[in-house]
């Protein structure tokens, strides 16, 4: 049997949504402790799924994630950080900082201090850089408190953060096959084998590849998701061959939903404002505009005046719910598109069009309600849990490897009652 199948909490409208959790998302940071006992702890396995939604399972012949499920505990859904972009929300994940704390501000920008672009490249590139990287990953916090973390890729994995980088780490590479991924870290993570891992990542993009080349609702998609279960499946015989069936936490996490989106929804920026008077730090569909000096109040009146299908904001009115003001690299004017429509200009849509899929709209639209679920001998069995937000997850994995975290927003013991 399928879970969460027609889950009332996927449809509820997005203005009440709003209401409901904006409390929850205006948590104050500050500085929280785990709790650490002298027993020892169990090794955990932190997994992303790019662009994966509970909608995908629900749709889906996929016994393997619902073997998992009956062994775990699953969240109603995931509420990720703004801006909903692969980056920002995979390093929210592993900081429990939001954007606007740790600065990864979106998957490519340009830092007018550092007068570099922040783009993803080769492992000489810029974003491995750490000047790049705010905040403390959960493996340089494990590293530096004496247990072994091992990274085969995650979002900022390959960059150097104090100095501190895993034991263990690959550089991004799309084409190594899943099942060589999966073997690396199950070497890595054996008991019996050199490393003895504490704490590993796993990364898998290609859901949300097909996402954006087809759109979520598309058959390509559920194929993808099909594909995922047998990866998910090989992982499960892979701890169970390695002897780690009754001692491995494994959590499985995505960063973002997606949103279909069409040639018919479409804002066209060239049509609206001069184009000469601002910088575009990022495109769509959460537009940040640096506009040339005397230009600011031009520019926003203008994208003000002809405010439809997007939300405009100067900086200081963001609301203070998406957590995305205060950093130095966030420009004066956002632009955010409503879920489903694309920002764009004129030319390049004669050109390329739009994707059929896309993310990065407010982190409350239900399009970008993502996916989290947990098992092993520390979680919950057989529960389905109320909506949890991404920014906890780092104050969790903190308290499952039995270490203290670094300074973050989240708040500890959010996340206790997955736990037995």
């Amino acid at each position: 049997m399928k879970r969460l199948k027609n889950n009332k909490f996927l449809y509820t409208p997005f203005v009440l949504l709003v209401v409901v959790f904006a409390s929850v998302s205006c948590i104050e940071s500050e500085y929280h402790s785990s709790t650490i006992t002298d027993e020892a702890s169990h090794p955990v396995l932190l997994v992303s799924i790019d662009g994966f939604m509970n909608e995908y399972i629900e749709r889906n012949e996929t016994p393997n994630f619902d073997l998992f499920l009956s062994n775990g505990v699953q969240a109603e859904y995931l509420i990720s950080v703004f801006p909903t972009n692969t980056f920002p929300t995979h390093w929210s994940i592993v900081t429990g900082l939001y954007v606007e704390n740790h600065g990864i501000i979106a998957n490519s920008f340009y830092d007018y201090e550092l007068d570099a672009n922040f783009s993803y490249g080769p492992p000489d590139s810029s974003p491995n850089d750490e000047r790049w990287w705010g905040g403390e990953p959960i493996w340089a916090t494990a590293e530096r408190q004496g247990k072994t973390a091992v990274t085969f890729f995650w979002p900022g994995s390959e960059a150097s953060i104090n100095g501190i980088q895993p034991t263990k780490w690959v550089d991004y590479d799309g084409s190594i096959p899943d099942s060589v991924r999966i073997d690396s870290v199950m070497t890595w993570l054996d008991p019996a084998g050199d490393v003895q891992a504490d704490f590993a990542t796993l990364y898998f993009s290609f859901v949300d590849s097909r996402g954006h080349r087809h759109g979520p609702d598309s058959p390509e998609v559920d194929a993808a998701v099909v594909e995922m279960d047998g990866i998910l499946g090989y992982l499960i015989e892979k701890v169970e061959e390695t002897g780690l069936a009754e001692n491995l936490n494994i959590i499985l996490v995505s960063d973002h939903g997606m949103a279909a989106t069409n040639e018919e929804r479409v804002i066209f920026l060239d049509e609206i404002i001069n184009l000469n008077d601002v910088d575009v730090v990022s495109w769509s569909p959460a537009g940040m505009l640096k506009p040339a000096e005397g230009k600011t109040e031009e520019v926003y009146l203008a994208l003000k005046e002809n405010q439809e299908n997007y939300r405009v904001y100067l900086r200081e009115e963001i609301p203070e719910r998406l957590h995305f003001r205060d950093h130095y690299r966030i420009p004066d004017i956002l632009i955010l598109a409503d879920p489903g429509f694309t920002i764009t200009i004129r030319p390049f849509f004669q050109r390329r069009g739009v994707l059929p899929g896309t993310h990065g709209y407010d982190n409350l639209a239900p399009e970008m309600f993502t996916f989290f679920a947990a098992s092993g001998p520390d979680f919950k069995i057989g529960e389905i849990v109320p909506p949890i937000e991404s920014i906890h997850i780092y104050e969790l994995l903190a308290a499952l490897l039995k270490i203290e975290p670094a300074p973050n927003d989240g708040s500890a013991g959010e996340l206790y009652h997955l736990l037995r």
